[in-house]
């Protein structure tokens, strides 16, 4: 599971934690060089970072809807679905599209359940797990500066014109990604688009849309009673 494989978002079957969601790729189109990319960017990259955390340091609850693509030699997954978020580490992903599966973050265990399969499968999980995941990004929950190195993106193209592209490369060695890429709102911040980079050549990309922020969420979402007669696999953390 991505991001959930990890923070956590789920890939595929199986269970992996998050390289977000591996959270967790869809280029835009907008035909810049690199120079050219640099050069648009009226505001300088530290006011951007700065920006992203003062809006998500913000938001107590989050939900939307997401496109996850994950690419690998003769892979190109696309999946959807919406989510929902809540400080400081609950999460429901719903994925609808085009298969159903349910994952759960209670702050204690996750949980992966595939209704095709009768399957569930639960990982023992802390919200101290989404240290240098890019989960920390939706929970507001990261130091930027201090986590990775910052710099302009200058390969991938924005989805939208009024958006910044930001590369941050994981300072700690024991990141699970190479780097990230977050297309940020150049007015309000959100973030529209993380693609994780793999060591492997590997991309997942996650597009959010329909976001409201500190909204009411019901704590039920974020708990998980497996239905009568689905098999539970207990699996132990790496």
């Amino acid at each position: 599971m991505i991001m959930l494989h990890g923070p956590v978002i789920p890939s595929g079957r199986g269970f992996k934690p998050v390289l977000m969601f591996s959270l967790l790729s869809l280029l835009g189109s907008c035909c810049v060089s690199l120079i050219l990319s640099y050069a648009s960017y009226a505001a300088d990259i530290e006011s951007v970072v700065a920006g992203l955390q003062r809006r998500y340091g913000s938001i107590s609850t989050m939900a939307g809807s997401f496109q996850q693509t994950y690419r690998a030699p003769g892979i190109d997954q696309v999946e959807s679905g919406v989510f929902w978020l809540k400080k400081p580490g609950l999460m429901h992903w719903e994925y609808r599209n085009p298969e159903e599966k349910i994952f759960v973050a209670d702050g204690r265990e996750t949980y992966l359940y595939v209704p095709a399969d009768r399957q569930v499968t639960v990982q023992a999980f802390s919200t101290a797990e989404m240290h240098n995941t890019p989960l920390e990004f939706l929970l507001g929950s990261v130091d930027v500066n201090r986590s990775f190195a910052v710099s302009w993106e200058g390969v991938l193209k924005p989805r939208t014109q009024e958006a910044f592209l930001v590369r941050l490369t994981p300072r700690s060695r024991d990141a699970e990604y190479s780097y990230l890429v977050l297309e940020v709102d150049e007015k309000s911040y959100d973030l529209n688009r993380i693609v994780i980079r793999e060591p492997g050549g590997n991309t997942s990309e996650f597009v959010f849309g329909d976001l409201k922020t500190n909204v009411k969420v019901d704590d039920k979402l974020f708990k998980f009673k497996a239905p009568k007669g689905v098999e539970t696999l207990r699996v132990r953390s790496e």
